[in-house]
């Protein structure tokens, strides 16, 4: 086997756990026969681990310093208010763009932080978190047809349906319907595409897990032990998926070796606290909301918007929302919109007396920085850094409030984590849980509490009792990867690295992840490791901004796992 001789196929199991492939092994057959004929093991996701910056780093290789991507959101230049992050404030060309430099043919489906989809040899199809299907979502724009035709029904996310007769069971209907379109699209890319390279990542295990986490393990005779086995269900559905992309992939007649990986972005498992970031800053002095908001009439306002809110999402379907959009007006609506969020969101914070603050998922702090926000008012000079650590020792002592267990591993400073010319978007603070079964993130509202124990989130009727953890799947195999391997200290930097070089490709000097040389046999690893760090890469010219309808569809879904 040469290097250069290599197709390669990923297939990502978005939010996959080894801690359910383990004890369901026997009945995930493929999976295991994977595992047995190649090489496994856990795979470090970023901090945080969420899908922005998780599926981004795999897709370039450079830590978020470099790509600049550090969360779902971010805040807006020159303000307070967030926007939505996409694909094109990525600061770092993927290896979709460096295989396509090479004349490489790739296709790619369905993968977060892909839309709007970058011109590439061959298709994209963007994933996650595009607002709609519209021939924008793919690339080139005359495959729209081919996708109409093969799936008309094509969606990205299920919405939950609190009006559904039985909402979870409709909703996991939804996954289940998920799984079958993206098989079908990408069995038919597969057989009519030429490729060197493939990518489909499918969402349902995470969304599964974030829905159902609790009814695995339900009291019998509750509603909720009729869902017992939704989460094997959506594993074992997608262990037949991955046996027939495999068996297609090696059996279309190109003479070439074709690598199979199988991995996700990060872990998952029970949910327990929501840490309401904000509400402990204010508690210790750093942040300050207006008065307003914590006063009895300012209490009853918000608790009222958010009544009105609930009702909006639970109550009417996604596409009647969208009807009172278009009937409204986008600039009447946004109005509407800006005024709610201005009620709930940063402008309850009193940000001349505010030194610091969190926003997104996850656990982030940023500091209140003079010259950077619009109202900030720590200077950047000693009294930053003795901020940053006086914030960092407090954060140190949080601790359950149940069992006065502590919660946080580690508070980190930016450069401790992050390097390139992104760093200066990056959080000052970054926390590392205990055990993610904790959950920090900003949110705005005066009266919540510090730590919650929510079981379905703001603005949302969808259950929520499952998160994220620091660890993802790695599965490899193929002709050079030794079998039975266990490989330890992956991370998701790796995955850019590795894949180029088993493609032929040289990888940039630039990139941060290594070759993932405890796969490969030791003649194979060598081949491979003479690309590394000799190739070139050159961004491609992208500028796009989510229109405000965009904005709030995707923001509605990223409200209902909790992410805003």
């Amino acid at each position: 086997m040469t290097a250069s001789a290599k197709r390669v196929l990923l297939i990502g199991l978005d939010g996959a756990t080894f801690d359910l492939i383990e004890p369901w092994k026997a009945q995930l057959p493929n999976l295991t026969q994977l595992i047995a004929t190649g090489g496994h093991g856990a795979l470090a996701s970023t901090l945080q681990p969420t899908t922005a910056p998780a599926w981004t780093t795999c897709l370039t290789g450079v830590n978020q310093g470099k790509h600049g991507l550090y969360d779902f959101v971010r805040r807006r230049s020159g303000s307070y208010h967030l926007e939505i992050t996409n694909s094109s404030q990525i600061g770092a060309p993927t290896f979709f763009d460096i295989a396509s430099q090479q004349g490489k043919q790739v296709v790619a489906l369905n993968i977060p932080y892909t839309y709007p989809p970058r011109p590439v040899n061959g298709v994209m199809i963007g994933g996650p978190f595009a607002p709609t299907v519209t021939p924008e979502l793919v690339y080139p724009v005359g495959y729209y047809e081919t996708l109409r035709q093969l799936t008309p029904d094509y969606f990205i996310l299920p919405d939950f349906d609190q009006r559904a007769e039985n909402p979870l069971l409709d909703y996991h209907q939804k996954l289940l319907k998920a799984i079958a379109m993206r098989e079908k699209l990408s069995l038919h890319l597969l057989k009519t595409e030429p490729w060197d390279l493939f990518m489909v990542v499918f969402m349902a295990t995470d969304e599964v897990q974030h829905t159902f986490w609790h009814c695995m393990e339900a009291a019998e005779g509750t509603p909720e032990a009729r869902h017992r086995h939704a989460i094997f269900a959506v594993y074992k559905r997608l262990d037949e998926m991955v046996g027939k992309l495999v068996a297609q992939a090696r059996a279309d007649g190109d003479e070439r070796e074709t690598v199979v990986f199988i991995l996700s972005d990060h872990g998952a498992g029970a949910f327990r606290w929501m840490i309401n970031l904000n509400q402990w800053l204010a508690q210790m002095g750093y942040l300050r909301f207006h008065s307003a908001t914590q006063s009895v009439g300012g209490r009853v306002k918000t608790a009222v918007i958010k009544k009105l809110a609930h009702a909006y999402r639970e109550y009417l379907p996604a596409q009647t929302r969208a009807t009172i959009r278009q009937r409204l007006g986008i600039e009447r609506f946004e109005a509407v919109k800006e005024n709610f969020e201005s009620s709930l969101l940063t402008s309850t914070v009193d940000w001349e007396q505010t030194q610091a603050y969190s926003l997104g998922a996850g656990g982030n702090i940023y500091i209140n920085l003079q010259g950077r926000e619009p109202n900030g008012i720590v200077a950047p000079d000693n009294a930053y850094d003795e901020l940053c650590e006086a914030i960092r020792s407090h954060l140190l002592t949080l601790a359950d409030p149940e069992t006065g267990k502590p919660l946080v591993r580690a508070v980190h400073r930016r450069e401790e984590l992050y390097s390139g010319p992104f760093l200066p978007q990056a959080p000052e603070l970054i926390i590392e849980w205990l055990d993610y079964a904790d959950w920090g993130r900003g949110q705005y509202d005066a009266q919540a509490p510090v730590f919650e124990r929510q079981r379905a989130f703001d603005f949302s009727t969808q259950p929520l009792t499952g998160s994220h953890r620091p660890h993802g799947i790695l599965i490899a195999n193929g002709s050079g990867i030794c079998p039975g391997t266990h490989v330890e200290g992956a991370h998701l930097l790796d995955i850019a690295p590795t894949v180029l070089s088993l493609l032929g490709v040289p990888t940039p000097a630039n990139f941060d992840g290594q070759l993932l040389r405890g796969l490969f046999e030791e003649e194979v690893a060598a081949q491979l490791d003479a690309l590394i760090g000799h190739g070139e890469m050159a961004l491609p010219d992208q500028s796009f901004d989510f229109s405000d309808e965009e904005q709030e569809r995707i923001a509605e879904h990223l409200r209902a796992l909790g992410y805003l």
